[in-house]
């Protein structure tokens, strides 16, 4: 088989592999008001299930904590995600946005995406719901916070199969 033909098969197996599952990516950029806690909703394709393998995070620390009189830059949001149709949550509470970064991050970011897995029906809907208040009781006693509105962007990737339907 020469270069051509085998280049040709190559790519008529791309696109039938395509047509049956495909890469793709979901991504929402929000602010988290300070002092409240929210949602953001992404409408998921009605083309066929989707399948996220793992998603990826990078945040602003706009909000201080002040502890023994030294001041920290800090993002204190907490998200939970969860699947519109089945209300079923991803986690049992609030994650903090710092926990599901690159650990030891310093600005910010989460280097390589974080695996997660879980299967959407089509025409779901992913939703973040996060929490952007400072805490009822101090991890520290005499800590304080000044929070501030913080910048999230998080982007959701996996498998669309198209055509199909787990409802």
């Amino acid at each position: 088989m020469d270069a051509r033909t085998s280049v040709k098969a190559e790519l008529m197996t791309i696109k039938q592999t395509q047509a049956f599952k495909k890469k793709f990516d979901f991504s929402r950029k929000f602010i988290a008001n300070a002092g409240t806690a929210g949602r953001e909703v992404i409408p998921l394709t009605n083309e066929g299930p989707f399948l996220c393998t793992g998603y990826n995070i990078r945040f602003t620390k706009n909000s201080t904590m002040t502890r023994g009189g030294v001041t920290t830059n800090i993002n204190r949001v907490g998200v939970r995600f969860t699947a519109e149709s089945d209300n079923s949550a991803q986690s049992n509470d609030y994650v903090p946005v710092q926990l599901i970064s690159t650990p030891g991050d310093v600005d910010g970011v989460r280097y390589g995406e974080r695996p997660w897995q879980h299967l959407y029906p089509e025409g779901d809907a992913l939703t973040i719901e996060y929490d952007n208040r400072a805490p009822a009781i101090p991890a520290v006693p005499g800590d304080t916070y000044s929070m501030q509105n913080e910048e999230i962007e998080i982007c959701f990737t996996g498998y669309i199969f198209p055509g199909q339907s787990i409802k």
